[in-house]
């Protein structure tokens, strides 16, 4: 190999590692601010009760509603949930790169369940997002895709587990994600608790990031 293919494949390397750093950080922080619009204050946000479901603002909303709250309230909180799916993708091909030779078995399965998840997740929301507010049929299959949604968030589990096992992360922020995705899944559709799971997520995956971002070669 000369030197101008050296230097195209560290170049493609250094950026790859860098869009790895970046979904790293943006899935979890894109679904956070995804759920967490879908309140109009913090006290509403916030309201972490475990034996009721506090309601966000689109729960009041119908078709005829003012289109600005429309937008507001559903739409937009959608959009950004919508944006953080592929990076979630992205993250998790990166958490595995990092734990499949310690954990290959739990890092391979994590891997293929959190890929699932995203897909038919954004599946959904793009249901959702196509359609006028409320039309959407609770049809067989979109209950199915509902289920199978929350594969992503199983996955991640697997992965945190990977995690632990590798010890990449320090072992609190392991158990952070894996607390964080637990979150998720023990109160699906309730907002503010989704919102502080992915919330806890960003930890963990800060601190991978800034890791492979100390790998990154920037010398020519």
């Amino acid at each position: 190999m000369d030197t101008r293919q050296q230097n195209a494949l560290k170049k493609a390397k250094n950026f790859i590692k860098l869009l790895s750093c970046f979904s790293l950080l943006a899935a979890p922080l894109l679904s956070a601010v995804g759920w967490g619009i879908s309140h109009d204050s913090l006290s509403s946000l916030f309201d972490l009760n475990l034996f009721h479901q506090a309601k966000n603002r689109a729960f009041y909303l119908s078709p005829t509603s003012d289109p600005a709250l429309i937008f507001r309230y559903f739409l937009l909180p959608h959009y950004f949930l919508y944006a953080s799916m592929p990076l979630y993708i992205a993250s998790t091909i990166t958490i595995t790169n990092f734990t499949y030779k310690i954990a290959p078995w739990t890092s391979f399965i994590g891997a293929i369940l959190s890929i699932i998840g995203s897909v038919y997740f954004i599946g959904v929301l793009g249901a959702y997002l196509s359609a006028p507010l409320g039309s959407v049929s609770m049809t067989g299959i979109i209950q199915l895709s509902f289920v199978l949604c929350l594969l992503l968030f199983v996955g991640n589990i697997l992965l945190g587990i990977s995690l632990y096992r590798n010890r990449v992360n320090s072992k609190w922020t392991s158990a952070l994600f894996i607390l964080g995705n637990s979150l998720i899944l023990t109160f699906p559709g309730i907002e503010n608790w989704m919102t502080l799971g992915s919330l806890c997520m960003l930890f963990p995956m800060y601190q991978l990031s800034r890791r492979l971002y100390e790998e990154i070669d920037f010398n020519r």
